[in-house]
């Protein structure tokens, strides 16, 4: 009786213990998401590819001296292409990494099952890595490893860097990233919409170009809290290029007469 008695303290610390850390691995949530990461990513990718191609396309076209009509169906068949290319891409990359992830927990639960022992060395060797304390290692590793659930999910955590709860969902990252291709595309294509001489739609174009990959550098800044004279600038100079090397090659096309 006198030995139950004396471990009735040490049971109910563990006990508090594993009930901490399992609300600790359930409620411990970012400010944000993986997903929500991964949507910003998808539409600044695809808004800044689209500006960017379309912008070199439509600038060696008007520099080629292309008719409207030309510059607008070549615009506009480039950007159906990318929206659909670049949406189906965003799709499968996504499945592919979460069917990844889901292998990687797999394989993970079952070197629980069959190295047992080794895994719960991997459980202290990652406790100390985290700045638990020596005196308390122990006691919290058999904490983690009283519940298969608690002990996966601990391993999947701290040894893959995954959490579950924060998988990317394919159909809403490709249709961002759709989108923003459509989206970026826009400013580029809209001046030769309009009965404009051709070099006055070629600058409006070079223009709002410029002045949407200045907004999407501070959007970025904005959402990263980085400089935003810094981010609008690098998005900038990206598109400017892009315009330069789309001027160059319809030059060149235009002086063969091509």
């Amino acid at each position: 009786m006198s030995s139950i008695d004396s471990r009735g303290p040490r049971v109910r610390r563990e006990s508090k213990v594993g009930t901490r850390l399992d609300k600790r691995m359930k409620g411990s949530k970012p400010k944000q998401s993986k997903s929500q990461s991964g949507l910003i990513r998808e539409g600044i990718f695809g808004f800044n590819d689209g500006l960017v191609a379309t912008i070199g396309l439509v600038s060696g076209e008007a520099l080629s001296h292309q008719p409207h009509t030309a510059i607008v169906i070549a615009g506009l068949s480039a950007v159906g292409a990318a929206v659909v290319s670049m949406a189906v891409g965003s799709f499968l990359a996504t499945s592919s990494e979460n069917d990844f992830m889901r292998r990687e927990i797999q394989e993970q639960a079952q070197a629980i099952d069959r190295h047992p022992h080794r895994e719960r060395h991997h459980v202290l060797r990652l406790l100390d890595e985290i700045g638990v304390p020596d005196e308390h290692n122990h006691e919290v590793a058999k904490s983690i490893i009283a519940t298969r659930p608690r002990w996966l999910k601990f391993m999947v955590r701290e040894n893959l860097g995954i959490h579950q709860n924060r998988a990317e969902a394919p159909l809403k990252n490709s249709l961002v990233m759709g989108s923003s291709v459509l989206i970026g595309s826009a400013p580029p294509i809209l001046p030769y919409l309009f009965s404009l001489p051709l070099v006055t739609a070629r600058d409006v174009s070079w223009s709002l170009s410029i002045i949407a990959a200045l907004g999407l550098g501070m959007v970025k800044g904005v959402l990263t809290r980085t400089p935003l004279l810094k981010s609008a600038l690098s998005f900038g100079v990206l598109v400017s290029l892009s315009a330069l090397v789309g001027a160059l090659i319809g030059m060149g096309l235009g002086a063969l007469g091509a």
